[in-house]
Order: structure tokens, then C-alpha cells, then sequence
């Protein structure tokens, strides 16, 4: 394991002078016998809640109920449980009760896996594994403490907790865990939607979360949680089934850049609404619709598992658009509308979606030169500082009220966009004169079309 910092020493020798055992427990010794970089440490003592706090000046009760104290220690937090036994489960999520021991054993046998149930003593470096952690890590296996049913009979988020580090650490999965959330997979349904989106937002991280998702199918928990994920193997009424559906999207996601959790969500459901959409006509089969239609259906998704309001809208936003029609060879001003109409942001990520959606079907990153064409051209208009919004326009609405001398209303909005629409064709038109000159046109025009309008009715 990775060298434990002089703190920590310093930290657990205020325990064992005053008679107590610290011993550092949970991913940070997983981690460090990965050979991976730890930064956060979890302890477990034989002290009671109260017998922390009086050993240190500052503490933060985090939650003594459940026996953990948060303290202050030159400069950092730790995070310190007292070891505890925890009763039975009646909601197959908490604890109906939680008894402190001084047993190191019996805090880690209410672990939920293996990995997780390695203890190591600051001052010596001694590890503690009662169950066969180490072995575990070898083997790269993913293995409950004790009997999975009762594992999972006791709570539910455990299951999504095993496909989630199986996913991260691209583990193997014990054969008796992965029957035991088969078996239990539909008491998912009393985890908290908030709890659920963290190990999918973890499991969307790891190198693969294909992997991930393909348990989550194979185990029957897909089902319970994001079942439309599955309508290209099961159409619901109406619907059509779509071969492949399922391995294109997971793998699309897999192609998505792993640092951005919004495009790998979006690259997911871009084509989520293909069997609701299904269709045929003399040039065969066709799913018109099935982006906005995706959209809506990753919004409800999102919504349901309470995400928040900027991830279901940069999700949502980006598969609503992911079929846009620019190309390598469009014209400038297309390719400024392509930009004007999702933003610059959003017409970057959307290239990057288009990209992980080729790979989702050929397996590989696309090599098309007009693609990288594009790419480029559409780099190159965000970047030129031309107009590609109403507010980047030589004049406002103000101005369009004082020199045209018109009302507040709808023709205002009405102007603006028509003086995009010249700008964006013709980005030169971009100046105060020549803008307030097309729209003085344009006012009269409408203007005076309306009056004949109402004057006839």
C-alpha cells in the first residue's frame, strides 16, 4: 500500500495513547493495495462517538447516531466510525438499529464486499482481512461478505454498489452475487432515485460503463430502473423491435469522452426512441421523429432519477439535435446557422456525439475526412466573432424601438430575428447602419401589410 502520510500517524496515535484501535478502512485501503493514488481515508475505531470528541478540540457530530465523527486535524478532515453491529433491515435500505462493539471482526462482517472489508493499522502497515479481500483484489473479483441474499436482503443500493465497482475496477463478478441480484433485483425499487443516479454517475465514469449496463440487463435491474433502455428487444404496444439497439447504445456511451458525464448520457439515449418511431415507406424502413422523440424520453428518464435541471438539459438538448444535417461541404452560412440554432458549446459536443455514434456501430473512431472537415469549419465559425446570436448584432431592440420609431411588442423579436437571418447569410450586413437600414425595410414592409389586413377585415 501506498505510503500512509506522517498526519495520519500523528492522527491515530491520539487513539491508541488514550487505549483505543484505529485502523484505516474502506476504498482508501482498496486503492492503496491497487497501487493507485489515495487522497481520502476512512477510519474505523473501538471509540465511542463521545470518546472522539473528547480526545480533539474540534469535531463536527456528521452522525453519531450511526457513530461518526467528523474531525479536524491539522489542516484536514477525517471522517472516524466507531465499530458497529447493525440490526436488521426491515426497508431493505437502513438499519432498523445500529450497536457499537469494540470488534474490529464484527464491524467489518457487516461490509458489504470484500474489497471493501480490508482494515489497515496506520502506525504498522499490518493489514486486517477476515475475508479474504486481498485474495479477492488477486483474482480481480467482485464478492459479497458472507451470503449475497442476505447482503442484498439487507440493502438493496448493494446490488447496484457491485455492479458499480465490477464496472470501475473491470472486475469479474462472483457467479452467487450475480444469481443473488437476479433473485433481488426488484427490491431496487426501494432505493431512493437520488441514490440510484449516484452509482450510475460513478459506474458512467469508468473506462467502460458498458459493462456496467450490460449487468444491469443480465441481472434483471435494468428492467426496474431504466427500462426503456430495453424496447429494442422488447417493444412496448406499438412499438417495433430494433436489432442491436441496446449494444449500439451502450457502446456509443463506451465511445463518448469518459470526463464528460452529460455527452455520455446523451450518446446513451440518442437513439432511445428508434422502436417508438419505427416506420416504413417505398425507400424502407425509417424512424422520422426518433430524435425528438429520444429527447423527450431522456428527459422523462433524467427526471425520474432526479437529476439535475442542467444535466436533463444538456442531455436533452443534445439528443434532440444529434441528427442535425451540416456536413463537410456545407456552405458558411449553414454551417453558422448549424451553430447559431445549439450554440457553440452544445455544436462542439454534438461532433463529439456524432463521433461516438459512429463508433457505437463500427467499433472504432471514425477516420471520415469529412467529418474532421466539418469539425474543423465549425471550430473556424465559433471562433471568427461573427454574429450568431440576437444579442451579437449591431443593434437592439432599444434601437430598433427609437430609430424606427415602433411600439414594445412582438414585431421587435420578429425584427431581430430577421436581421440574424441576413447576418448569418451575410456577415459584412453585421453594422449599425446597415442593419437599422433592412429593418426600416422589412417594419414598413410588415407594417404596412398589417394595416391592409386589418383595414379589410
Amino acid at each position: 500500500m501506498n505510503h500512509v502520510p506522517r498526519s495520519i500517524r500523528r492522527f491515530a496515535r491520539r487513539f491508541t495513547d488514550a487505549g483505543h484501535e484505529l485502523y484505516i478502512v474502506g476504498g482508501a485501503v482498496r486503492d492503496g493495495l491497487l497501487g493507485r493514488t489515495v487522497t481520502d481515508y476512512d477510519f474505523a475505531t473501538s471509540a465511542t462517538p463521545d470518546e472522539v470528541q473528547r480526545l480533539f478540540r474540534r469535531t463536527i457530530p456528521t452522525g453519531v447516531q450511526h457513530g461518526t465523527v467528523t474531525v479536524l486535524f491539522e489542516g484536514s478532515q477525517f471522517e472516524v466510525t466507531t465499530y458497529r453491529v447493525d440490526g436488521t433491515y426491515a426497508d431493505h435500505r437502513h438499519p432498523d438499529a445500529v450497536h457499537f462493539t469494540r470488534s474490529l471482526d464484527e464491524d467489518l462482517a457487516r461490509r458489504d464486499l470484500t474489497i471493501n472489508a480490508i482494515a489497515m493499522d496506520p502506525a504498522s502497515g499490518r493489514i486486517h482481512d477476515p475475508h479474504g479481500g486481498r485474495e479477492d483484489l488477486r483474482r480481480r473479483l467482485v464478492r459479497t461478505v458472507g451470503d449475497p441474499d442476505t447482503r442484498f436482503g439487507e440493502d438493496a443500493l448493494r446490488m447496484l454498489r457491485a455492479v458499480r465497482f465490477a464496472t470501475a475496477l473491470e472486475f469479474d463478478v462472483d457467479p452467487a452475487l450475480r444469481a443473488a441480484v437476479a433473485r433481488h433485483h426488484a427490491e431496487i425499487t426501494t432505493v431512493a432515485a437520488e441514490r440510484v443516479l449516484q452509482e450510475f454517475e460513478k459506474m458512467m465514469a469508468a473506462s467502460r460503463p458498458s459493462t456496467g449496463w450490460r449487468l444491469l440487463r443480465d441481472t434483471h435491474l435494468l428492467e426496474d430502473l431504466i427500462p426503456e433502455l430495453l424496447e429494442g428487444d422488447r417493444p412496448p404496444a406499438g412499438a417495433a423491435a430494433v436489432d442491436g439497439l441496446f449494444d449500439h447504445l451502450v457502446a456509443s456511451c463506451d465511445c463518448a469522452p469518459r470526463d464528460h458525464a452529460t455527452l455520455r448520457w446523451a450518446a446513451l439515449f440518442h437513439d432511445l426512441a428508434k422502436p417508438r418511431c419505427s416506420g416504413h415507406d417505398d425507400r424502407g424502413r425509417h424512424f422520422h421523429g426518433h430524435d425528438e422523440r429520444s429527447a423527450e424520453m431522456a428527459t422523462a428518464i433524467l427526471t425520474r432519477l432526479r437529476a439535475s435541471r442542467e444535466r436533463i438539459e444538456g442531455v436533452r438538448h443534445l439528443v434532440r439535435h444529434h441528427m442535425f444535417g451540416v456536413h463537410g461541404d456545407s456552405t458558411d452560412a449553414a454551417i453558422r446557422r448549424f451553430v447559431s440554432r445549439v450554440g457553440t458549446t452544445a455544436a462542439a459536443d454534438l461532433l463529439v456525439l456524432r463521433r461516438a455514434d459512429i463508433c457505437g456501430k463500427t467499433g472504432a473512431p471514425p477516420t471520415d475526412p469529412g467529418l474532421l472537415r466539418l469539425e474543423e469549419r465549425v471550430t473556424a465559425a465559433c471562433r471568427e466573432g461573427h454574429a450568431l446570436t440576437v444579442r451579437d448584432l449591431a443593434v437592439n431592440g432599444r434601437d430598433l424601438m427609437t430609430e424606427l420609431r415602433i411600439s414594445p411588442g412582438p414585431i421587435v423579436g420578429i425584427l431581430l430575428d430577421e436581421l440574424l437571418e441576413t447576418v448569418l447569410d451575410n456577415p459584412e450586413q453585421n453594422t449599425r447602419d446597415q442593419l437599422l437600414t433592412i429593418a426600416r425595410r422589412f417594419a414598413d414592409s410588415r407594417l404596412d401589410t398589417q394595416t391592409a389586413d386589418d383595414g379589410g377585415s
